[in-house]
């Protein structure tokens, strides 16, 4: 993501053929997956929880260094009502990760995994546009995965796709396991073309699962909000797609803008209204 833009993400989680929802560390779930990107790491979600029902909480923890698992940002989501599931992160080298931390946290992250059924999978952030920006090599990408999968070869890897920016070129030959989608910019243009941005990310990973991002604010010179209509237009998409069981569920970023926001939490929950609970 692009930290430094206030943003919100809808992002969907999507199989390109599945029933129902796959296991999740061992465990079946047939529950459609609301989720909700949270990097505040002391913002009270349990109201956002409650009123718009989200069971999957993507969290922000620093880089491992002897926290214990209590101490944890995923713990605490976990604490909220309603939440089911946590998904960690392997922050942005150009944030200031080194690669020795970011290894020794995929190491830890997956060996939680094995401890904590409630922990979804980990998120690889930024995964091409580092590579893009020269921040990180494609060996440095494969040698946290490899780290991350030794220790539990079942952990989900997650990481994005932006359609729209022609990502689309790269062979994406990593031994992951899904995929977001995310669409940054907002532009009226973009967001006119964005059923076609998603539908061409779908194409390209017929074997992943995918998560479909949409942005409240995101772009250059601080950034652009949707409107009501564009909001409203592509999350009613996105519920057709999830009552079609073409996708797991719903994801959005984030807890902090929703709150500074509140007119897209009524908009999420008059859309959410139409979700099949089955």
């Amino acid at each position: 993501m692009k930290k430094q833009n206030t943003l919100i993400i809808i992002t969907i989680l999507v199989w390109s053929s599945f029933a129902t929802i796959s296991p999740i560390n061992g465990q079946t779930s047939s529950s459609k997956l609301i989720s909700l990107w949270n990097h505040e790491t002391h913002l009270d979600i349990s109201s956002l929880v409650s009123e718009l029902g989200f069971n999957l909480v993507w969290t922000h923890d620093a880089a491992y260094n002897g926290q214990q698992w209590e101490d944890t940002h995923m713990y605490k989501c976990l604490q909220v009502p309603g939440v089911d599931y946590v998904l960690a992160k392997i922050e942005r080298a150009a944030w200031g990760w080194t690669q020795e931390e970011s290894v020794r946290h995929a190491k830890w992250i997956a060996q939680l995994s094995l401890e904590h059924s409630g922990i979804f999978g980990l998120y690889l952030n930024d995964f091409y546009d580092e590579i893009e920006d020269g921040i990180r090599t494609e060996e440095q990408w494969r040698e946290i995965i490899e780290a991350a999968k030794s220790v539990n070869p079942k952990l989900k890897l997650i990481a994005p796709h932006y359609p729209h920016r022609n990502q689309g070129r790269h062979a994406f030959d990593f031994p992951i396991d899904g995929i977001i989608l995310n669409i940054w910019g907002n532009t009226p243009e973009i967001m006119a073309n964005a059923e076609e941005h998603l539908a061409a990310g779908l194409a390209h990973h017929p074997n992943r699962f995918v998560i479909a991002g949409l942005y409240l604010k995101s772009g250059m010179d601080g950034g652009r909000w949707l409107t009501e209509d564009e909001f409203k237009s592509v999350l009613k998409h996105y519920v057709t797609m999830l009552n079609n069981n073409k996708i797991a569920g719903v994801r959005i970023f984030s807890a902090g803008q929703l709150y500074e926001r509140p007119e897209y939490i009524h908009w999420a929950k008059e859309v959410f209204k139409d979700i099949d609970k089955k």
